[in-house]
Formats: C-alpha cells, sequence, structure tokens
C-alpha cells in the first residue's frame, strides 16, 4: 500500500505501533515515517514547518513466508509484486499458517474466502525500524514487526476490462466482510482494502489485502516513549535501572486490557497461555466498535469498447507477425478508433478517471442513465459499419454500465480526493490550452476547448459537494 503521495490523501494518524505498520509500504524500504504530536503520520514526506516530530526508518523489509493458491494462474501468483531485493526465504503450506498464527483468525477468513470463490495467498514479512526523537537526532531503539498479509483475488476473468475486474474485486469485498461472523467483521473491514498489481500483457490485476500487523515488544515500548516525548511527558529514560518487580508490574498492567479472543471467530479452539505473537497487537481490533456510518455510494464504469484490433488481419511476413488493415478493413477500423474517442469523450462528462486505482468513478445517479445512452450509441454506430464484411462480431459483446459499489467513508474520502485533484489539474490544463488557442485565434479549436472546460468543471463541482457532504456529516 503506498502512501508515497500524500497530498492526494486525507491526513492518516497512528494512535497505536499496529497503526503505524499498517500505513508502512511494505513494498519498499530505507525510508522514514515521520510521526507528529498530534499522532498524525507522513510517509517519506519530510515535515516543513513542524517543531516536533519522531521519525520511524523502515530500514529493511524481508518476505519470510509465502502460500500461493495452487489453482491459481501463473500470472496471478503475486511474484512480480516483490522487488528484487526481496528475499523469499521459504515456502510454506496453508497449515503452516494456521499453526503458527493460532492467534489470527484465518481459519475463518480462509472458509469465507472459498465461499465468495476468492483465489488466496499468504505473505509473512519481518520488518525493521529504526526509532529516533527529532530528525534522526536522538535514537531510540532498533525494533522489528511482522505483517502477516492475506491476498483474496475474486474470481474475475484476468483477461477482462480492468475495470470489470475492479467493480467485480469491490464487490466481492463488500460480499466478504458481510459473510464474517458479527464479533469479526469490524476489526477485520479496519485493516481490508483494495490493492493492484500490473501484469504483462493482461493490465491490472486488483484484490483484497487483509493486512495482519504485529509489532514486538520492543517496537511497542518505543512508541510509548516517543509518543510520550511528544506528548511532552517525562518518560523513564532506558538506561534507567528500574525494579525487576516494578518492571513485572508495569507489563501485566500494559497488557491487562487486552482480550485476545475478542478478535477470534468462535469456531476457532486456541491456546491462548502462550501467545505466539505478542497481545500488543490487539489494541486496535479489541475496542469498542462506535456506531458505524452509513457505506457510500458511487459508481464504477464497467466500459468494453470495440478496437481497430477487432478487424486486423494478421500475416506471417519472414517469419514475423504482422497486422494489417487494408481496403474495407482500414476504413472500418478508422470508424471504431473514432467511436472509442466519442464514447470516452462523452463518458469523461459524467465518471472522472481515477487513475492511481486503474477506474472511472462517478458520484450522482445520473451516471445510470448516461452509461446506457453511451451503451445504446454503441450498439447503435457499429450496426451501420457492417463488420460482418470481415469478421462475424457479436455485437452485444460491446457495452458501457454503470456499476453501484458501497464504500466505507474514509475509503470514499480518499477515492474522492484523487478525483478531485486529477480533475483539478485537468481544468488548469484546459485553460492553459484555452489562452493559447486564444493567442493563435484559433476560434474552432476555442471553442471545443471551451465546451470541454465547461464540461470538466462542472463534474470537479459535483465531485467537490459530493465531498463536502460527507466531510460534514
Amino acid at each position: 500500500m503506498s502512501n508515497s503521495n500524500d497530498k492526494k490523501f486525507s491526513p492518516r494518524f497512528a494512535k497505536t505501533p499496529e497503526e503505524l505498520v499498517f500505513y508502512s509500504d511494505t513494498d519498499q524500504s530505507d525510508y522514514p515515517i515521520y510521526l507528529f504530536p498530534s499522532l498524525e503520520i507522513k510517509v517519506k514526506k519530510k515535515p516543513e514547518d513542524a517543531e516536533k516530530f519522531a521519525t520511524f526508518h523502515l530500514k529493511s523489509v524481508e518476505v519470510a513466508e509465502r502460500y500461493d493458491d495452487p489453482e491459481a494462474s501463473s500470472y496471478s501468483r503475486l511474484r512480480h509484486r516483490l522487488p528484487s531485493d526481496y528475499k523469499v526465504t521459504k515456502e510454506v503450506t496453508v497449515d503452516h499458517y494456521l499453526s503458527t498464527y493460532s492467534q489470527l483468525p484465518l481459519k475463518t477468513i480462509l472458509d469465507v474466502a472459498k465461499d465468495v470463490k476468492a483465489k488466496v495467498f499468504l505473505r509473512t514479512m519481518r520488518l525493521r525500524y529504526e526509532v529516533y526523537k527529532g530528525d534522526y537526532e536522538d535514537y531510540v531503539a532498533e525494533a522489528p514487526a511482522t505483517v502477516v498479509a492475506v491476498y483474496l483475488q475474486p474470481p474475475y476473468d484476468e483477461r477482462s476490462w480492468d475495470d470489470k475486474k475492479f467493480a467485480i474485486t469491490f464487490s466481492t469485498l463488500k460480499r466478504f466482510i458481510a459473510k464474517l461472523p458479527p464479533d469479526l467483521a469490524p476489526a477485520i473491514q479496519k485493516i481490508a482494502y483494495v490493492d493492484k498489481v500490473t501484469a504483462e500483457r493482461i493490465g491490472a490485476l486488483p484484490f483484497i489485502k487483509i493486512k495482519f500487523c504485529l509489532p514486538s515488544p520492543e517496537l511497542v515500548k518505543a512508541f510509548e516513549d516517543v509518543k510520550k516525548w511528544l506528548e511532552g511527558v517525562e518518560e523513564i529514560q532506558a538506561q534507567a535501572v528500574v525494579p525487576e518487580a516494578e518492571e513485572g508490574e508495569a507489563e501485566a498492567q500494559a497488557r491487562a486490557p487486552i482480550q485476545v479472543p475478542e478478535i477470534k471467530p468462535k469456531e476457532l479452539e486456541v491456546e491462548l497461555e502462550t501467545p505466539a505473537v505478542p497481545t500488543a497487537v490487539q489494541p486496535q481490533v479489541q475496542v469498542a466498535v462506535p456506531p458505524k456510518p452509513s457505506l457510500v455510494k458511487v459508481y464504477l464504469l464497467s466500459m468494453r469498447l470495440p478496437s481497430k484490433y477487432l478487424v486486423q488481419e494478421v500475416r506471417v511476413e519472414k517469419n514475423v507477425e504482422v497486422r494489417k488493415w487494408e481496403d474495407v478493413r482500414a476504413e472500418i477500423a478508422s470508424h471504431l478508433e473514432g467511436l472509442r474517442r466519442k464514447c470516452y469523450e462523452r463518458v469523461s462528462r459524467i465518471f472522472a478517471h481515477v487513475e492511481d486505482f486503474g477506474t472511472w468513478i462517478a458520484v450522482t445517479d445520473e451516471a445510470v442513465e448516461e452509461a446506457k445512452k453511451v451503451s445504446d450509441f454503441i450498439k447503435s454506430e457499429l450496426s451501420k459499419l457492417q463488420i460482418d464484411q470481415v469478421k462475424k462480431v457479436d455485437l452485444n459483446a460491446y457495452s458501457v454500465k454503470a456499476i453501484p459499489v458501497y464504500l466505507e467513508p474514509e475509503d470514499a474520502k480518499e477515492i474522492l480526493n484523487v478525483a478531485i485533484a486529477h480533475l483539478s489539474a485537468d481544468v488548469e490544463k484546459l485553460e492553459a490550452k484555452i489562452t493559447e488557442a486564444e493567442k493563435e485565434q484559433k476560434k474552432e479549436a476555442l471553442r471545443r476547448l471551451e465546451n470541454n472546460l465547461k464540461y470538466k468543471q462542472e463534474l470537479l463541482n459535483a465531485f467537490k459537494r459530493f465531498l463536502q457532504t460527507l466531510t460534514s456529516t
């Protein structure tokens, strides 16, 4: 989960060491995470005006163990996700994960994943942090943490359009959470999100990622030390001699409120006398859950458009595959490319393309009708091209549809902020082009640009208004 461009996202807070680990970008290492007195974090972005902050430098990330669903395709084995400096030390079985991390509800997750027909991948990552007060000024400690990541790939066709794959993934996430036991669902919902990888030839592979974060006792202590320092509270220095009885009492008090069984599904029978992982990991999932806000409905775009490759003629010349469009094929190909441009132009009036998430998104119910109009337009135009002259094609296979999805408010705000950033950049580019067209007195181009700006500005305002309704509640 990459956070490198913080300005695009709502502020994130790490009130516990678990949350600090959760927001760490485990796809890379050797970078700082800054923690402010408000407990807001910035990843890789050094505070400019902050007078006081702590630095958690993610020194290294190692993938120690892995499991890949044997029924998954080679494309979706997630091997391409691991940077070249990662060293996978051991391939293990599901039973190994169930026994090693028995304090986690992995069995229930795997059972529900099977029920929604999702393929499962597991990764164990070992992280090491260097902790400092200030800007690498006062060294506090070096401390490890463990991340057990569960990847669920929904049952989509890997070679289908990216928009469709994302729509299926978001709906699968909703179904997955709904099928979890009621006492487990709120905790998992906090640590589950949609991510993606990109594979050659087949585009994006979106998946659901559930990230269990297990900080070590050393990291818990270092986090609490710098937290007290940020709050201006005098803490006992590491070098101070503390009586053993007091140390034991403090440790007992720290662990007393933690009820590990709270995150366990009832059907799991687990011996808890000797937890495999420090119980300090549990606070974020055992805290009483406040009344859950309503889910936010947005629309994702499912769009399958024909291209010139539909009518290509493939020949082999000198052992080289050559694609050609000649005569009637060339004429049809030109019409198909023009049709695609018109469809994208129409869609962009109601949907915003959010490149970071690999999808198009709309925030009003008008999206359903507008998408249907574009879909009808495609079929009408295709019927005029007489494609059957060169190739038999099912024209009904091409369509545009708005698919409603329901997101957690914070997830919706994150996506909306990114969409607004993209739309704002588009408006600025159009304004610059209009200025240039005015100088060059290109009247036709000017009218077209002004028309595009009108639609883009209206769409931007619609997204801002929608976001405002979320932030005001």
